[in-house]
């Protein structure tokens, strides 16, 4: 079955190099490996649509080719690029999982990078938020089915590319601030029913993981929506319906998990994840400029050289020596051991700085007036998923995600459309004040004042 369809995509990719980058993001945030079967299961789909993509781009077959500019977002994730490949090369030995992360690692960080060249205008940007949607929500929608079929007793296990419970439910939650503004933006009617009911499919995915950091995660972004919200009253309204919800669907183990996130200090995995954190920071300690490579924590040689060591944490004590090593259980901590605190500030950069253009968008919308409404309303569903994120990532090591990194670099783009809506509704006034209406279009002033 899919190779009908992979047979109707291929000279569709093949027409334009926007058809190609969108298919390219959707194989990879579906991660289509994972469901195929037989000849097809070898078949490397979204490493064809990449070939495709960067081709169509390099022949320039776009109609409306965008610019590579020089900006705060592009300049740090060239810097991110460089030091997570210095990290890579100086990587301790034994770690067999560095280059396969690099590898990763890179390829996620040139499809953010060659979104500026393909994603242009504000219909290119709502096509890229529904193959967003579209990726991660049919992972949300499986699940969810699952979840509401057995009686909520299904358990949400997530997969390969995603990793364990804890690191797929956060990936959830940040899927349902896209899935609610297309639920409020769709034209038509039955896709934003069915972005709406996805949305609300996939928190019950959520909460099918029985994630405590999934919770914690879900929880701050509602709060977060609700104070962000243009409508605060009705954003308030949907917030306590959603925990009527969540209380009316979730079974009983559920609720006594969660019930333990307030006796952290006595939980044994929680405290494990602290000496994790501990020996991360100790990598970073001995190897400030350059860490000590990607999965250097949950490398078993590296593991024995640092454990003990508190690092930056000397003043917890976790009552614990692990032998055998452990995952970084944050991304913080994750990357500062991979790639030292230089890697670990410009990481953090990357992020604050998404959230430093959304705020600039919010202001620059209300200029625009209504026109800019779906900007405004953007920006914070994207920043929602940068908070999502930043508070569920304090306990799982997803630092990696091409999710994450598509969310930063639509933000970017996203402030760029704004300020060229801004600047044309400056131009049009410009030339109504003028009293010019009525000058031929063949008139120089005319034309100019189109080209802006």
């Amino acid at each position: 079955m899919f190779l009908a369809g992979f047979l109707v995509l291929l000279p569709l990719a093949f027409r334009n190099a926007f058809v190609a980058y969108l298919i390219w993001g959707w194989t990879g945030l579906i991660a289509i490996e994972n469901y195929l079967f037989g000849f097809m299961a070898p078949v490397k789909l979204n490493f064809i649509f990449a070939l495709i993509t960067l081709l169509m781009v390099l022949l320039k077959k776009d109609t409306e080719r965008g610019t590579l500019n020089v900006n705060a977002t592009v300049v740090l994730l060239l810097l991110f690029f460089l030091q997570g490949s210095l990290s890579a090369v100086f990587a301790y030995d034994g770690n067999s999982l560095n280059w396969s992360l690099y590898d990763r690692f890179w390829k996620e960080l040139v499809f953010a990078l060659l979104m500026p060249l393909v994603v242009v205008k504000r219909y290119r940007i709502h096509a890229f938020v529904l193959v967003m949607c579209l990726g991660m929500g049919f992972h949300g929608l499986i699940d969810g089915l699952k979840f509401f079929s057995s009686g909520g007793s299904h358990l949400v296990r997530g997969f390969v590319k995603f990793g364990d419970n804890n690191h797929f439910a956060v990936m959830l939650v940040m899927a349902v601030p896209p899935l609610l503004y297309m639920a409020s933006y769709s034209k038509n009617r039955w896709l934003r029913l069915a972005a709406l009911a996805v949305a609300i499919i996939t928190i019950a995915a959520v909460i099918g993981t029985r994630s405590r950091g999934g919770f914690v995660a879900m929880a701050a972004v509602g709060l977060w929506l609700v104070l962000t919200s243009r409508k605060r009253l009705p954003a308030l309204t949907v917030f306590i319906v959603g925990i009527i919800f969540v209380a009316a669907i979730a079974p009983a183990d559920w609720t006594q998990r969660m019930e333990t996130i307030q006796e952290a200090d006595q939980d044994t995995s929680f405290m494990s994840r602290v000496e994790a954190w501990q020996v991360s920071s100790a990598i970073a300690l001995h190897n400030p400029l350059t860490g000590g490579g990607f999965h250097a924590v949950a490398t078993q040689s590296v593991w024995n050289q640092f454990r003990g060591q508190k690092g930056l944490l000397g003043f917890v004590d976790t009552g614990l020596s692990s032998e055998i090593f452990r995952a970084a259980h944050s991304i913080y901590f994750e990357v500062m051991g991979d790639m030292g605190f230089s890697g670990f500030l410009i990481f953090m950069g990357l992020l604050l700085n998404a959230l430093k253009n959304g705020v600039q968008i919010s202001r620059a919308a209300r200029q625009g007036g209504p026109e800019l409404e779906w900007a405004l309303d953007l920006s914070r569903s994207l920043a929602a998923t940068i908070f999502a994120f930043l508070v569920g990532g304090l306990t799982v090591s997803i630092a990696y995600t091409e999710f994450i990194y598509m969310a930063v670099m639509l933000m970017e783009i996203l402030k760029q459309e704004v300020q060229r809506s801004l600047s044309e509704q400056r131009a049009r006034s410009e030339v109504q004040a003028s009293g010019l209406k009525g000058v031929p279009t063949n008139s120089p002033i005319t034309l100019s004042a189109g080209a802006n």
